[in-house]
């Protein structure tokens, strides 16, 4: 029961960091939401994230891509889940307890949600080491690269640039 209690109120903690950001607007922040997907470590900015649940029934669609999953209802509203490791190339998310979607905030898109292995928490890209984004641009939809204290390499998402994508908005195959 304690491990329960802990990761609801992790959970509910990640989720008042979120509705701050949102919140602030456009002060600019340096924490970002850490999150698995595949075997890359990346980095969300906390106003491209309305919300994170565990995963919902997902409706599939017929005739789309793979790494499209289907519909899901939240709360009566019906979101587009991609499976974004996925999309960006890499083999399809694991099915876990740990999996999480994340409802979408843009300006170019409403009702999109991305799946992702796993949340990791909260990180500050203030004390991070900036890094070379070398051949990773294009494929990971990524703003910069970082490396923590330990060594752990990390990918900041550019979501603007995922909703914009051709692919994501019209999934059909």
């Amino acid at each position: 029961m304690a491990k329960t209690s802990n990761l609801r109120e992790f959970q509910e903690a990640i989720l008042l960091k979120l509705k701050h950001a949102a919140i602030q607007g456009s002060a600019v922040s340096t924490s970002r939401l850490g999150v698995t997907v595949g075997s890359k470590n990346l980095l969300i900015n906390l106003k491209d994230v309305t919300e994170v649940l565990p995963m919902p029934p997902i409706q599939t669609v017929p005739l789309t891509q793979p790494w499209f999953l289907g519909v899901a209802n939240v709360r009566g509203n019906l979101y587009n889940v991609t499976d974004v490791a996925q999309f960006i190339g890499m083999p399809p998310t694991p099915k876990s307890a740990n999996n999480r979607i994340m409802l979408l905030n843009s300006d170019a898109t409403t009702q999109a949600a991305i799946v992702v292995e796993s949340l990791i928490g909260l990180r500050s890209i203030d004390i991070m080491q900036v890094k070379p984004l070398a051949n990773v641009v294009d494929l990971f939809f990524s703003r910069h690269a970082y490396e923590d204290a330990d060594k752990n390499e990390w990918f900041e998402f550019d979501v603007e640039a995922l909703v914009q994508d051709k692919a994501f908005i019209q999934p059909t195959s």
